[in-house]
């Protein structure tokens, strides 16, 4: 099978009830978005006191497929002086969409509501609107 390099393009829209990692607050919450060892990190764009956060950006990778690595979507909160906590992770499995006719199909990819999970909780830590296409 031959390799063919494409463009994966990452629209963030919003994040949903993000769990809070601060004593008394809300989370202060950045994105850090990665496909293989390419990483778009937002921590300097960090958003102050707020479970609700608004992004709306989008993020380009280039793939491969076969062989594409999975897009990872975590989101942080920010603390300068303790050290930043994971408030959760979603995982998009980008060869299974490369490969899926009916994926394929569709003219306009869908708006998704992702979960976010933490390693160490059984429940959700928040919803993170996006969408992906490959190209």
């Amino acid at each position: 099978m031959r390799t063919k390099k494409c463009i994966v393009r990452c629209y963030v829209l919003d994040g949903r009830n993000f769990a809070s990692r601060d004593f008394g607050g809300a989370s202060d919450p950045y994105l850090r978005i990665k496909v293989g060892e390419n990483e778009f990190n937002e921590r300097d764009n960090y958003i102050l006191d707020e479970p609700n956060p608004d992004f709306f950006k989008h993020y380009d990778f280039q793939a491969f497929f076969p062989g594409c690595a999975p897009l990872v979507i975590s989101a942080y909160d920010y603390d300068d002086l303790f050290g930043d906590d994971l408030i959760g992770t979603t995982v998009v499995d980008l060869e299974d969409r490369y490969f899926l006719p009916e994926w394929n199909a569709l003219k306009d990819k869908p708006i998704e509501s992702r979960e976010l999970m933490h390693p160490n909780m059984s429940i959700s830590q928040g919803v993170l609107r996006c969408w992906v296409e490959i190209n």
